[in-house]
């Protein structure tokens, strides 16, 4: 009797674990797809941000009828002037000047109010597109760029004038390399 008591515990307690770990098996997959679809969802909408932002950028070139170029990296830019200038590196002092709005003309930076700007190339918190901008303009000279949001201030803005998800349109000239 004492035999077929342990036997039975035993099977018990087996068929408790495979459930158990059946359901702790299930579950996990479970939210393994649930993850999975959230982070698809993400691609997704993020996708859909980058196409409408794209589409807002080409009807603002042909709006003003500017001859932008797309960079590699997603933002659009001509330059206005071109010189003999040297083009700045990362970690490279620069100083710029001139205007940034956002797409419905609300003005963000301007030279003449809040003087020129000085930062390193790659190394300080200004938008990733600006930099890219700098890294292919030549001292002296003046580009036009518009940047997605994504390479601006992203889905947080600035905290302080510029909000989420803004495109910024750029006019911008390249004084010196320090």
């Amino acid at each position: 009797m004492m035999r077929l008591g342990y036997l039975f515990f035993l099977l018990f307690s087996a068929e408790t674990v495979l459930l158990f770990a059946s359901c702790g098996d299930n579950a996990i997959q479970k939210s393994q797809t649930i993850v999975g679809t959230f982070e698809e969802e993400k691609v997704s909408l993020n996708q859909e941000i980058v196409r409408r932002e794209h589409a807002d950028i080409a009807l603002i070139a042909k709006r003003y009828n500017w001859n932008l170029l797309q960079d590699s990296s997603g933002f659009f830019y001509e330059v206005l002037n071109k010189t003999a200038g040297n083009f700045p590196k990362t970690k490279d002092r620069v100083t710029i000047k001139g205007k940034i709005y956002l797409q419905d003309g609300t003005e963000v930076y301007n030279e003449n109010v809040d003087g020129v700007k000085e930062f390193v190339i790659n190394r300080s918190d200004d938008p990733v597109g600006l930099h890219e901008l700098l890294k292919l303009m030549r001292e002296g000279e003046k580009s036009r760029a518009i940047i997605p949001s994504y390479l601006a201030y992203g889905i947080s803005g600035d905290g302080v004038e510029i909000p989420a998800l803004s495109v910024l349109i750029c006019e911008i000239e390249l004084v010196k390399i320090n």
